[in-house]
């Protein structure tokens, strides 16, 4: 069992380890037989309750949230969302009551690029934290799995060569098929939302749909030549930087804070359909245990760490720093620094260009390890998916059970084409490439002796690149939704099957 030291580390710097969990043993028991001689005058003998076996910690590698985890989250809120739409508000009115200076452009800049930093380090985390509990789940279904195949031959009849006599048992839910019963049960899982609430969620969605695609990309990047366009005409002054610095600036602040929200509303509807899906799993379990007498406490299932090359440990190292403890101590020792020597340049515009430098280029590197992440993360749901999707295909042919169609894969040209760049974007040596090019810029900012120039330089490509690589993201995002939600409905189908034929058995 890990010390406290190893679980407070491993709540701040997460571990390339296995993940390992076993479903909650389900136990029947007769009610109020305890401590009697002969049961009550009208007792039941078919009424009992059912009660979970508490999971020691030894049994999972879930763990509680921590105060880290919470600010997470509620960074993903709406509230926060709103907050940063009224922030840019107030700063545009000043900018018309007291004009649009230089020095109120780089406020701006600098807020954008510390804000965006910190949405980083949160949206790190909330990848991780999403991916962690979503592997606890697959393996908490697999465990139940074990069990369910394991007492489906402790009883007669359910063999494959009784089960195959006969043709094929085609199962409907209260009198319709399985895909309608899918359907009502979702909608059971996110249940009745407000109408302020539905058209919010509504919006969002509509919205990263947008924005995530190749159109989105297309328009940024003709936004970007017009400003290179009309360079001449400012001379490729410090001005004109400052402008698509703004711009870009804006962008950052909404797509990000939209991004971290849009990702919070889809972890919790995920999380409460898969809740949903261990609900009907352990009724599947406790029909089972209830027909077999058996109380064996179900396996601990264990998902493999995935494989890393010496480049992909490097950049998860780098998330790890990032996403965690150490990350916020970096951000608050820079930021103590950059206010330490603002007396000595008197904080002037150059001052306050420093800490959006800093941001901006920690900003770009991990705008492209959040993208190999999310690859990475998406690529090795997907496989344990497929796997959970094999187990549970042997449990229902082998009780001779056509297994639900999987739905056939369908992209436009557009959406492959978008897709494609996003895994360029989300290749590891891309963001061993970002690491280079911030080298490149320090030195040329450096030679320029750290002036308004040199820092304009280090901000403006870093800032053009980060705002694409956010739209790259939201779109990322808009296709690991479908695909979960392909999933989850095959998961949730597969165990309403399983669970019609299991209650079926003695009826």
């Amino acid at each position: 069992m890990p010390s406290v030291w190893q679980r407070f580390k491993a709540s701040f710097f997460p571990a390339n380890v296995s993940t390992y969990a076993a479903a909650p043993t389900i136990k029947v028991r007769q009610e109020g037989l305890a401590g009697r001689a002969s049961p009550p005058p009208g007792y039941d003998e078919k009424k009992i309750v059912v009660t979970e076996e508490s999971t020691q910690a030894e049994r999972t590698t879930r763990r509680k949230p921590n105060a880290f985890d919470k600010v997470t989250k509620l960074a993903g809120s709406s509230v926060v969302v709103f907050v940063m739409l009224g922030i840019l508000v107030l700063w545009l009115v000043m900018g018309l009551v007291y004009g649009t200076t230089d020095t109120w452009q780089i406020i701006l800049q600098n807020a954008s690029s510390i804000q965006v930093y910190v949405t980083d380090i949160l949206l790190i985390r909330q990848a991780s934290n999403a991916n962690q509990s979503l592997m606890i789940t697959i393996a908490e279904l697999q465990s139940r799995n074990q069990t369910c195949e394991r007492l489906l031959a402790m009883i007669p009849g359910c063999q494959w060569m009784e089960t195959h006599k006969e043709e094929p048992k085609k199962l409907l839910l209260n009198g319709r098929p399985i895909e309608d019963e899918v359907e009502e049960s979702l909608f059971m899982v996110t249940g009745r939302q407000s109408r302020i609430r539905t058209a919010w969620n509504k919006t969002c969605h509509t919205i990263a749909i947008g924005v995530g695609s190749l159109y989105a990309f297309i328009i940024y990047w003709i936004g970007i030549c017009v400003w290179i366009a009309i360079g001449p005409a400012y001379q490729f002054s410090d001005t004109w930087q400052l402008y698509i610095n703004t711009a870009t600036a804006l962008s950052l602040t909404i797509t990000s804070v939209f991004l971290q929200n849009i990702q919070q509303q889809q972890e919790d509807k995920l999380e409460k359909c898969l809740e949903y899906a261990l609900k009907i799993d352990a009724e599947v379990e406790y029909k089972l245990r209830e027909l077999t007498e058996d109380e064996k406490p179900n396996l601990i299932f264990e998902i493999a760490a995935p494989k890393r090359n010496r480049s992909e440990r490097a950049i998860t190292r780098f998330a790890e720093t990032m996403g965690s403890g150490l990350g916020v101590l970096i951000s608050l020792a820079a930021t103590a620094a950059w206010i330490a020597i603002g007396p000595l340049l008197e904080f002037n515009d150059n001052w306050w260009l420093i800490i959006g430098t800093f941001t901006g280029l920690v900003g770009f590197i991990d705008g492209f390890v959040l993208r190999n992440l999310y690859h990475r993360d998406e690529k090795y749901a997907k496989t344990q998916f497929r796997f959970l999707e094999l187990s549970d295909m042997k449990l229902l042919e082998k009780l001779n059970v056509p297994p639900p169609n999987r739905p056939r894969d369908q992209r436009s040209l557009s959406t492959r084409i978008s897709i494609a760049v996003g895994d360029a974007c989300g290749h590891r040596f891309t963001s061993i490439g970002a690491v280079f090019i911030v080298v490149a810029l320090l030195v040329i900012a450096t030679i320029l002796r750290w002036s308004e120039t040199g820092q304009l330089l280090c901000n403006t490509p870093t800032m053009i690149a980060e705002g694409f690589l956010l739209l790259v993201l939201i779109q990322a995002h808009n296709i690991a939704n479908v695909e979960r939600g392909e999933d989850f409905n095959g998961v949730l189908k597969r165990r309403l099957m399983l669970n019609s034929y299991v209650h079926a058995i003695d009826a």
